[in-house]
């Protein structure tokens, strides 16, 4: 049975994370542009940002197709982002997602993201996907739109006014 733990695409290498990945992680979260449509805190603190990374190192094999992965650029190794497919109970359903280093947005990374977790999805035998994204973040979802994902509608959830998007595979 295949693992999924290291894929690639054409610009980007995605691995399993691990314990040595929370400088990244914490450098990520507390940025605030990062942060600008997430729910929740402006700036994550250090013990939110540690569950987190727990999370993300345990995520293969929860909720079957749940996975998250560390993104780094096939070219130099450097960590950029993370990303991947994970179960989103109020839906009970699985939803691609992603987040980037401002650094690197508007390079076309995202949708070389998505279109991969889209691909990755109907790898493990996924038969639909869900996407959520923040009204006001444009650049999301233009990516989600671009990657086949329909918008259904807006949904106010995690105290945040967001765009559902469904796609079958």
């Amino acid at each position: 049975m295949k693992t999924y733990e290291n894929l690639e695409s054409i610009r980007l290498n995605y691995r399993k994370f691990n314990d040595d990945d929370l400088v990244f992680l914490a450098e990520l979260l507390k940025d605030p542009k990062v942060l600008k449509y997430f729910p929740g805190p402006n700036i994550y603190p250090d013990e939110l940002i540690l569950k987190y990374l727990s999370f993300y190192i345990n995520s293969f094999g929860f909720k079957d197709y749940h996975r998250v992965y560390l993104i780094s650029l096939k070219d130099s190794n450097e960590p950029i982002g993370y990303g991947g497919i994970q179960y989103v109970k109020e839906f009970d359903k699985f939803e691609i997602f992603y987040g980037l280093s401002p650094s690197k947005w508007g390079q076309g990374l995202a949708t070389e993201v998505s279109l991969r977790m889209k691909e990755l999805a109907k790898e493990v035998g996924l038969t639909e996907l869900i996407a959520l994204a923040e009204i006001n973040n444009v650049a999301s979802n233009r990516v989600l739109e671009k990657t086949g994902f329909i918008r259904k509608e807006q949904i106010h959830l995690w105290e945040e006014e967001l765009f559902f998007y469904e796609m079958k595979l």
